[in-house]
């Protein structure tokens, strides 16, 4: 490697985006689960949740993995339930908000916290019976991979190229048209570049890496609803409409027609 042309470059600008990305997540560590306080983030961890559920090894004392899951919000209630659970962040501030929450909830016996990039996992090979990754994108499959057992599940949340370039297009028509044509594979948030891909292409990767897909799922389909925004954001919420909401979301992420134009893909599949 040592004599591949703009190697040491690729290195640098990699450890640039990492510091980018600590130091973001850092900042926003102590205020990050309010928005699971109001109405849409309510209803996103509920609907996540459930699917989430039927997809769970049936053993309580199976090793998970909760890759990027920041704050502990998945982490925690699996540890509720009986399992083993590793924590990892590249944000020692979201891990610091997640220790405390374990701590309070007294179930620190059943999680390891490690502070870490998703794409350079500090685990020996084969380490988990089921790994979950909701925040580090398609440039972390061959890492989740790895760590995976034989037979485990695996979980993971994408960015849809086609829905992406939906709700692109009304700030930034050039840039969604060259998602829709592939003359771009690259989405920003922030100082944050991700990628994103389309349904046939995901399932490319991820059985090139020997996962077998047992269900994509349609995730981020909120402007298809158009609930107003101060009830997105309240709460306060009638309990009737939140069921009437989680319900319609679950059914339609189940739908195949409406995949295509959701913002973000859940993927769940099982290591062969």
């Amino acid at each position: 490697m040592a004599g591949c042309p703009g190697w040491g470059k690729m290195l640098e600008d990699e450890s640039k985006d990492i510091e980018r990305s600590r130091m973001r997540w850092n900042k926003c560590a102590k205020s990050y689960d309010e928005y699971y306080k109001d109405f849409k983030g309510a209803v996103e961890h509920y609907v996540e949740w459930e699917i989430l559920r039927a997809h769970l090894p049936k053993r309580r004392n199976a090793n998970i993995l909760d890759a990027a899951g920041g704050t502990g919000r998945v982490t925690l209630p699996l540890a509720k339930m009986g399992y083993s659970v590793t924590l990892c962040d590249i944000s020692p501030g979201m891990l610091e908000v997640a220790r405390q929450k374990i701590l309070k909830e007294r179930v620190l016996d059943k999680v390891t916290i490690s502070e870490c990039d998703v794409c350079n996992l500090p685990f020996p090979d084969e380490s988990f019976d089921f790994v979950l990754c909701w925040g580090g994108g398609i440039k972390a499959v061959k890492e989740l991979v790895r760590v995976t057992k034989k037979k485990g599940g695996i979980s993971m949340c994408v960015a849809n190229r086609y829905g992406t370039a939906i709700s692109k297009f009304r700030e930034n028509p050039e840039h969604a048209l060259a998602l829709l044509t592939s003359k771009s594979d690259y989405d920003y948030y922030e100082d944050e570049k991700y990628r994103v891909v389309g349904e046939e292409e995901i399932e490319e990767i991820i059985e090139k890496e020997g996962i077998k897909i047992i269900e994509i799922y349609a995730y981020d389909i909120w402007e298809s609803l158009s609930i107003p925004e101060n009830v997105l954001e309240s709460q306060k919420w009638d309990e009737k409409f939140f069921r009437q909401t989680a319900e319609m979301l679950l059914r339609l992420a189940k739908e195949p027609s409406i995949r295509g134009a959701s913002r973000h893909f859940a993927l769940y599949g099982e290591k062969i």
